[in-house]
């Protein structure tokens, strides 16, 4: 599993490089090399990778590199739009691990169903849930990813304690799916907190280890995204090269 985190706390001067030798600097210091998979763990906590494990560096990285960042973005109001911005990527990401498929060329559907599981729309029709889904991820989640801001129609308020609420025409006194979203107004803090809690409410079920699909679901997303007992290169070179000082090819 690739780590995005390489630390090392060994760093060999050129002075003691000469002392000792190139290669033997080169060698203690891939033994104090330390690779993170998550916020608190290293590569050691999946070696093996068993279940109860996976799921500890599961919910430490989208804890600590998704969800907390967002949540202490919302200690300030000027960053309250870039919380729902990190939070609005957790619903495509989600539904991989819920349905245990990847989500190429399927974004909006993953985006719409990951939607769906944290705020339910069940007691709606089918075309009405498509319509709110599918405009929120024109608006709001092409929007953050294509032209680094939310589109017209998304409204953040702090008026409303509700998370979302979205305005939409009406035809002959019902909601008109066919035509596109008026607004969505987005209580950022409670858009936030949401996420957070279903995210707690998923990692729960993880752990208890009773619904078997969900548990099954969750190892085939692993085995697709995590490349276990596949690990990568270092920042795409041995690490001879790295502790060497070398030039990858093509920089």
């Amino acid at each position: 599993m690739p780590g995005p985190l390489v630390r090392s706390t060994f760093s060999p001067t050129r002075a003691w490089r000469s002392a000792v030798g190139d290669r033997l600097a080169l060698i203690l210091a891939r033994q104090m090399l330390t690779h993170f998979v998550s916020p608190r763990f290293t590569h050691r906590k999946l070696e093996p990778p068993f279940y109860r494990d996976v799921v500890d560096v599961f919910e430490d990285r989208m804890r600590g590199w998704l969800l907390a960042p967002a949540l202490k973005l919302l200690d300030s109001n000027d960053c309250s739009i870039a919380s729902v911005s990190l939070a609005t990527n957790y619903f495509e990401g989600i539904e991989i691990y819920h349905s245990g498929e990847d989500s190429k060329n399927q974004s909006r559907k993953f985006f719409s169903r990951g939607f769906l599981r944290v705020f339910q729309m069940e007691d709606k029709a089918p075309a009405l849930q498509e319509c709110v889904t599918g405009g929120l991820f024109d608006l709001l989640r092409c929007g953050f990813a294509h032209d680094s801001m939310f589109r017209s129609g998304i409204i953040f308020s702090t008026v409303r304690k509700e998370p979302l609420l979205v305005t939409m025409k009406k035809k002959e006194g019902q909601f008109d799916p066919s035509v596109p979203l008026e607004s969505v107004i987005i209580n950022p803090r409670a858009f936030v907190e949401s996420v957070e809690r279903h995210f707690t409410l998923y990692v729960r079920e993880l752990r208890r280890a009773q619904d078997e699909q969900l548990k099954e679901n969750f190892e085939k997303a692993i085995a697709l995204k995590w490349r276990l007992g596949n690990p990568g290169k270092a920042v795409g070179m041995t690490e001879e090269q790295f502790f060497q000082g070398d030039v990858p090819n093509g920089a």
